[in-house]
């Protein structure tokens, strides 16, 4: 049952995805992240950030992955992806944790990690008046640091961790990945028109491998 505050997505033909009107919705970052990712089914995998679920949801619905562990610090966000993971008939594909990824305590447990984090440094700019929207696109509860630091705690090693992020940033993701012992496998850049820079980059990255990096096509969102 929808709330007043609430709306409904269409994701296909079969599932269905709520929304708050007015808090973080989901956008085409979280989509093209669910397309990059690459691995085994059967694997084990976290979501950082699971928000509202929409990124678990579709990597469930495309049939990419068995079994989805998501954390995320905030109790609204939580409830909401209950609903939507119930709405969906997913709760035997999806689990959720509610709390900060900071302080779980599974040292070298994932295969993968999958996440779209906050793309914004937290300068003191001013920022979205709504909590949720704050937390969502603003480093207040998780750094860049923070995210790949937590990462390499919970990976196993070789694990691999796979984000989506503000193409500005690449050098400094680069650089922090390579602080912590991760090494990127795989980078897309992605467009909104091909005649404009790109926006987003999707990275993937392994914990303690040394790989040959692989720069695939431009993904261009318009075409």
């Amino acid at each position: 049952m929808l709330l007043e505050d609430e709306d409904l997505t269409l994701l296909d033909e079969k599932y269905q995805l709520i929304q708050k009107k007015k808090g973080f919705r989901f956008g085409t970052d979280a989509v093209i992240l669910s397309n990059f990712f690459k691995g085994k089914k059967d694997g084990k995998i976290l979501e950082i950030g699971i928000g509202n679920g929409i990124i678990s949801i579709l990597l469930s619905i495309k049939n990419k992955i068995d079994f989805i562990k998501g954390i995320d610090i905030q109790e609204e966000a939580i409830e909401l992806a209950r609903r939507n993971i119930k709405l969906n008939n997913l709760e035997n594909k999806i689990s959720l944790l509610c709390g900060d990824v900071k302080e779980l305590k599974e040292g070298n447990t994932y295969d993968y990690i999958i996440t779209n984090p906050p793309y914004m440094a937290n300068d003191g700019k001013i920022k979205n008046e709504i909590d949720s929207k704050k937390i969502s696109r603003h480093e207040i509860t998780l750094t860049l640091e923070e995210l790949i630091q937590s990462s390499k705690k919970l990976l196993k090693p070789r694990g691999e961790l796979f984000l989506v992020h503000r193409a500005h940033r690449f050098l400094e993701i680069g650089a922090k990945l390579e602080a912590f012992d991760f090494s990127i496998k795989r980078v897309q850049f992605v467009h909104y028109d091909k005649n404009k820079n790109a926006n987003l980059v999707l990275i993937e990255a392994s914990k303690g491998r040394k790989n040959i990096l692989e720069i695939e096509p431009p993904l261009i969102l318009n075409e």
